[in-house]
């Protein structure tokens, strides 16, 4: 640890854990760190390995009973949790030689570091992380490379402190998920495949960049033999017991008639709402009545008369954005007693210090107030088997649900002769509510559409209006989530292919409940199903491969598609170039390989101060040259959005955005966007102008945007000229096609326009960010670093980075964007 005796320098603020950013808006800038950690981290991992070969041997033989001698593999999310000793292989040539070599904090105030040393407000410390990993809590060699340092039995008496391999705090490397999944696969990979052969007997040199790594080190590879893949067994090791599988033989085959089961959830991004989700589907599948409802719905107000399961994730150690109000009530709460409930916790053991936070606190808060645990509690490890510990707790569920609430009576599925000659079912509204009915989707009417772009412009982008029907309101920056139709010419298409008749009539019932399959109420077209209901333009997935090569009746061609790696073709067109698959796959077999089609999103880009009737949006329509070489390939929701008229009817619901994006007139603000990504901030602009008008003083405002050419695609140009004339806003384009002054990109401008900017930022303002999230918001990013380095005397690249952080952690650097098509 290094105490620096300057007194009162910019740092890192925050205790321990630091004030930390949202996830989200550091997406590229993980994607960033995982490429500056990962070769680091692979390159120590190998040399241990080399130098160690029992560890070799353990890696080998777990990659050999996970993918056997098969030359290429493609290994799936689940399978790599499942490389257990692997990871720990990672994690202790982390622990001997992290990445990230330091991390500093400052303190608060005048404080007695450790019982020992003593601070000053604002004076640093710096923690030298491989002297941390070195610590006696490492034992009497922590020299020694020993990846059973990192079994989860000797991990859990050690302090969740003691390894911080990626910095610390809510601000640590967010990358590190992505770059410690990645570097398993890759490691594993590279094991599988090849013998390691320290050729020049290498010694270890260390090389400081901004990252550690060795210097100079190479390896020589060979491919492994079959035989390479054969393990004799260990010595002293039991033969392999197979997996315990609950015996529901003597257990009711449903619940009793009327038994309802409640799914709580607490997700920001969707994956505890899909696996709560899927609970249920699973107690549906056994008789109960189900309901999947967020935690904060059901905050002072759990069912006491059927079991509620929760399933929880922490964010930083807190509770979700739709869990903070049950959290709050949890915590104020007196009694809980008549209560049956059981907690699925969901997290990720890389961030130690709040892993299971929050479902934990869930769990045991539940349980001293006196309810009842229907099972225990379980932790599904995103950085371990993940999809094995949710099926267990499913398994355990379901178990638990026919022993509590069994019909005694329901041993076997019931096959009572019918009571009346007819069974008769009442169809009420249109043919898509049920599909609209899944996604919260509601219909709206196109009052206006019409193309922003001049005519002939290849990059075509549109104006589309709705009339919002009655009830439905939003906010600026909102989102409108719109379910695509598939366009007539793909649908013909993929009849072709598929070798099915578009005219014939389908009755399509579910074996089982399932919130993620088709939503059909009532008999379609095989028109209406393709147009409507499934993807058409998605790559397969390796299971989707494998079933078309079962369901190929010719030799030959049943080989190729199991065979098929990183290939840029569709399934329709994987399926046009394997003739003998037209007409040899019936329908059940079809549903289960063709995916349901999905809703897409967009930003708002009207404001409601102006039109609290309508919502307007901006679609940029996706089109370029297939990946696959086969003519051109054409965006699903976008290609829709594109070619609808006034008086069509659009399915879609307005999504709240991140409160961190809202815009208000007390701050300066610069907006920065490309393309449609202005389009929040036209609504923010017509927020100004409606200010300004009311006589509101706002402050200043810059808007940064870029566009090919001023007569091309200057979106929406007279209006925003005329919100600038008005004093709403200041507009800062940047023509790519026609270059002024050096200025090319967004970024470019910025950089000349540093001053005033710099001015702005000093005066507290926010940027906002929004856009293609691959090319344009690092550039931002970059410009924004360089403008802190040019203006800070003796600002490093760390010091920028720590800068913007800053600004991310306190919600004055917001980012909106997207994956570019």
């Amino acid at each position: 640890m290094v105490v620096d005796a300057v007194h009162g320098e910019a740092g890192l603020p925050g205790g321990p854990g630091g004030a930390g950013a949202p996830g989200e808006q550091r997406q590229d800038a993980c994607l960033h760190r995982r490429h500056r950690h990962r070769p680091a981290l692979i390159s120590f991992a190998l040399y241990y390995l080399a130098k160690h070969p029992a560890a070799l041997q353990l890696v080998q033989r777990e990659v050999d009973e996970l993918w056997g001698d098969r030359a290429d593999v493609e290994p799936t999310y689940d399978e790599v949790g499942k490389l257990t000793y692997t990871r720990q292989v990672l994690n202790e040539a982390l622990r001997l030689w992290p990445t990230a070599a330091a991390f500093s904090r400052h303190a608060l105030q005048d404080t007695m570091l450790g019982g020992r040393i003593p601070l000053r407000a604002g004076q640093f410390v710096t923690v030298l992380a491989p002297m941390l990993h070195r610590q006696p809590v490492w034992g009497d060699n922590p020299e020694l490379f020993d990846p059973t340092r990192f079994t989860p039995e000797a991990e859990a008496p050690r302090s969740v402190h003691a390894f911080k391999p990626f910095g610390t705090g809510e601000r640590a490397c967010i990358g590190r998920q992505f770059a410690l999944h990645e570097a398993t696969m890759l490691l594993a990979m590279l094991v599988h495949r090849y013998r390691l052969h320290d050729h020049a007997d290498y010694r270890l040199t260390i090389k400081e960049t901004l990252t550690l790594k060795p210097d100079g080190f190479t390896l020589t590879l060979t491919p492994r033999t079959p035989a390479d893949h054969v393990h004799p067994p260990l010595p002293g090791a039991a033969p392999a017991a197979t997996e315990a599988v609950s015996d529901t033989a003597a257990l009711p085959a449903r619940v009793r008639p009327g038994t309802r089961a409640l799914f709580l959830h607490g997700s920001n991004y969707g994956t505890c709402r899909d696996y709560a989700a899927q609970l249920a589907d699973e107690a549906a599948a056994v008789g109960c009545e189900t309901q999947v409802a967020p935690l904060d719905e059901y905050a002072g107000r759990l069912p006491t008369d059927h079991p509620v399961v929760i399933t929880a994730a922490s964010y930083n150690g807190r509770p979700t954005d739709d869990a903070t109000a049950f959290a709050a009530w949890l915590e104020e709460a007196s009694h809980a007693g008549d209560v049956t409930y059981a907690v699925l916790g969901v997290g990720d053991r890389n961030w130690a210090a709040t892993y299971q936070h929050v479902p934990t606190r869930f769990d045991d808060r539940l349980a001293e107030l006196g309810a009842t645990r229907l099972i225990d509690r379980a932790a599904a490890d995103a950085s371990g088997d993940l999809t094995g510990a949710v099926r267990n707790f499913t398994v355990r569920l379901r178990t638990a649900l026919l022993e509590q609430y069994g019909d005694p009576d329901a041993t076997a599925p019931a096959d009572d002769e019918p009571t009346t000659a007819y069974e008769v079912r009442t169809l009420t509204g249109g043919p898509l509510d049920a599909l609209a009915e899944r996604h919260g989707l509601v219909p709206m009417t196109v009052t206006e559409a019409y193309d922003l772009t001049a005519p002939g412009h290849p990059r075509r982008k549109r104006f589309v209006r709705l009339a919002l029907p009655e009830g439905v309101t939003y906010r600026t920056a909102d989102h409108l989530t719109v379910l695509p139709v598939n366009a007539p010419a793909l649908v013909e298409r993929a009849a072709t292919a598929l070798g099915v008749d578009l005219d014939t009539v389908l009755d399509i019932r579910a074996t089982r409940p399932r919130r993620d399959g088709l939503a059909v109420d009532r008999p379609l077209t095989a028109r209406q199903l393709l147009t409507h209901h499934v993807e058409l333009q998605e790559r397969p997935s390796a299971a989707q491969l494998s079933a078309l090569a079962a369901a190929n009746p010719c030799p030959p061609e049943r080989m190729a598609p199991a065979n098929l790696t990183d290939d840029p073709r569709t399934l329709i067109e994987v399926i046009e170039d394997h003739p003998a698959l037209r007409g040899a796959l019936d329908w059940p077999t079809l549903l289960d390989l063709l995916t349901p089609l999905r809703p897409r999103h967009y930003s708002i880009s009207s404001s409601p101060a102006v039109d609290p009737g309508h919502a307007d949006l901006m679609v940029s329509l996706l089109q370029a040259p297939a990946r696959s070489g086969k003519g051109v390939y054409r965006g699903t929701g976008s290609g829709h959005l594109t070619t609808v008229r006034p008086g069509d009817t659009v399915y879609a619901r307005v999504q709240p955005c991140r409160e961190a994006f809202r815009i208000d007139g007390s701050t300066p603000v610069v907006m920065v966007a490309a393309g449609t990504g202005l389009a929040p901030f036209r609504g923010a602009v017509a927020d100004r102008t409606a200010a300004r008008a009311a006589g509101a003083e706002l402050a200043p405002a810059l808007c940064y945007f870029g566009c090919d050419a001023p007569d091309a695609d200057f979106l929406h140009a007279d209006e925003l000229r005329t919100a600038e004339a008005a004093g709403a806003v200041s507009l800062r384009p940047a023509f790519s096609a026609a270059p002024q002054d050096g200025v090319t990109f967004v970024q470019h401008r910025i950089a000349a326009e540093a001053d005033e900017v710099w001015g702005l930022l000093s005066a507290g303002a926010r940027v906002y960010v929004c856009g293609d999230g691959s090319r344009m918001a690092p550039g931002v990013r970059e410009a924004f670093r360089t403008l802190y380095r040019e203006r800070t005397p003796g600002a490093d690249d760390g010091a920028a980075e720590r800068w913007l952080d800053g600004l991310i952690a306190d919600g004055r650097y917001v980012e909106d964007v997207y994956a570019a098509g």
